[in-house]
């Protein structure tokens, strides 16, 4: 029996002598944690971009995306004109407080708040939403001298804008989906 473990042994050994020696012969290292954690970032990131992509092409074009005669899209497209005028109706109270300045500024707008229809909508001012609503108005109608947010102010959202230089997003997500947008459909 002992020759026999032997024989079995020296074969096994003349085998993987010749495999070590052929030119396909590869050794499958083992993965490390490092690797797998990595993987599982890239996959997850892959993810989120996938998500982001796919949510955005429904804002920016939400007919297109959703078909004509889609009620989520006519609601879309409603939500982005809602904000687009609140845009412009802000733009134009900074424009005519510029105006009408007194010499030493004294006299001026300090706080402008507007109620919009988007604010009674818990996706956008709680539920995410509203980013690519957000992203929507200053990339597709170059809106980009302020940025809107909600203020909760006596248990109601009032929209709000901001100078787009001292705009601050309230998470890292919302930054994070900005700047997906940016990269994958205006560089």
């Amino acid at each position: 029996m002992s020759q026999n473990i032997q024989d079995v042994l020296s074969s096994f050994s003349q085998k993987l002598a010749r495999f070590n020696k052929s030119p396909d012969a590869q050794r499958v290292v083992a993965p490390s944690k490092d690797s797998y954690y990595e993987e599982k970032i890239r996959e997850r990131a892959e993810r989120i971009r996938n998500s982001v992509v796919s949510t955005y092409k429904i804002y920016r074009a939400p007919f297109e995306a959703l078909g004509e005669k889609s009620d989520r899209a006519a609601s879309l497209d409603r939500d982005e004109q809602a904000l687009l005028k609140a845009y412009n109706l802000y733009k134009s109270c900074m424009e005519i407080d510029k105006e009408n300045q007194d010499e030493i500024g004294a006299t001026h707008i300090k706080n402008v708040e507007l109620y919009s229809p988007l604010a009674d909508k818990a996706s956008y001012t709680s539920g995410g939403q509203f980013i690519y609503l957000l992203c929507w108005l200053y990339f597709e109608q170059n809106c980009q001298e302020f940025l809107p947010y909600f203020k909760d102010f006596e248990n109601h959202f009032v929209l709000c804008f901001s100078p787009s230089e001292n705009f601050q997003f309230e998470d890292g997500h919302e930054k994070e989906i900005f700047e997906l947008v940016k990269a994958e459909f205006y560089s």
